[in-house]
């Protein structure tokens, strides 16, 4: 558009000296009001920065804020490495009397698909299986770390690390009660000594209390039923059973023998479903 203008301009000059004048003022004036726009647009464009830049610093200070809070944040280590079976004192718990109502072949089918088409509950947060809660504590999985936080509150109190199978990271299977976690350790493959076991720990005094019988534990999760973990284990060459393990002192308490190893357990209006590898099983909980 300039040049077009320019053009005309020098053909006008051509013509005469006056009507060359008044376009060079014409050219001056018009100049101005772009070199005016432009001063505008610079000062937009700086406003526009400066807002973009004050809303950073105020995310890097609700994000130093967030740090100031996760200071109060323990982080604990569990070493597992080392660990023996062992068993705390703790009162004696009745086992559950446990009635398998339904047997069904289901054809090879994978856990989350059973799961979803017999629209099954888990305390998930929007399905995310490394997301889950109970009624005092919300649950995630971070890549390898379990972090805790109050549920009324929000606050982030635990950072804990422990050996599980990275599997396992995806799936609510830790629970705290009166600051002591029980966990699962997990490794995938044949039975092999201190390996797939349930333990309590307590993180006040960062204290192993208790774990279980070797090969007791390989469920994606488990289900608190009072003092009662109700869990599974089993695999291609060992016998595949539900245990019951008692919270107050680690020891298996009551098995049932299942056609295959159990996979994902969800306890629903007074049933407990399990998944395994080729069978659901609907379990009744008598009391």
């Amino acid at each position: 558009m300039r040049k077009i203008k320019i053009a005309a301009l020098m053909l006008i000059c051509m013509f005469g000296l006056v009507a060359c004048t008044a376009s060079e003022q014409e050219i001056t004036e018009e100049n101005s009001v772009v070199e005016q726009e432009s001063v505008v647009d610079s000062e937009d464009n700086i406003s526009e920065d400066v807002a973009v830049d004050i809303d950073e610093n105020n995310e890097m200070v609700e994000s130093s804020e967030m740090l100031l809070q996760d200071e109060d944040v323990q982080s604990i280590t569990i070493d597992l490495s080392d660990v023996k079976e062992t068993y705390a004192e703790g009162d004696a718990v009745t086992p559950l009397n446990l009635k398998i109502v339904s047997e069904e072949d289901n054809g090879i089918t994978w856990a989350e698909d059973w799961y979803y088409e017999k629209d099954l509950s888990l305390p998930m947060i929007e399905d995310e299986c490394n997301h889950f809660y109970d009624d005092m504590y919300e649950y995630m999985w971070i890549n390898e770390s379990l972090e805790i936080y109050e549920k009324e509150s929000g606050k982030h109190i635990y950072s804990l690390t422990y050996k599980t199978d990275p599997y396992f990271y995806d799936w609510n299977n830790a629970y705290l009660k009166d600051g002591i976690l029980y966990g699962a350790s997990v490794i995938n493959g044949y039975a092999s000594p201190d390996t797939c076991f349930m333990f309590a720990y307590d993180l006040d005094n960062e204290e192993l209390l208790w774990r279980s019988a070797s090969q007791s534990y390989n469920t994606l999760n488990f289900i608190v039923k009072e003092d009662i973990i109700i869990c599974g284990y089993g695999f291609t060459a060992e016998k595949d059973y539900l245990y019951q393990i008692n919270m107050n002192t680690g020891e298996i308490i009551d098995k049932l023998e299942l056609k295959k190893k159990p996979d994902l357990l969800v306890e629903q209006g007074g049933k407990i479903y399990v998944h395994t590898y080729s069978y659901d099983y609907v379990i009744e909980i008598d009391s």
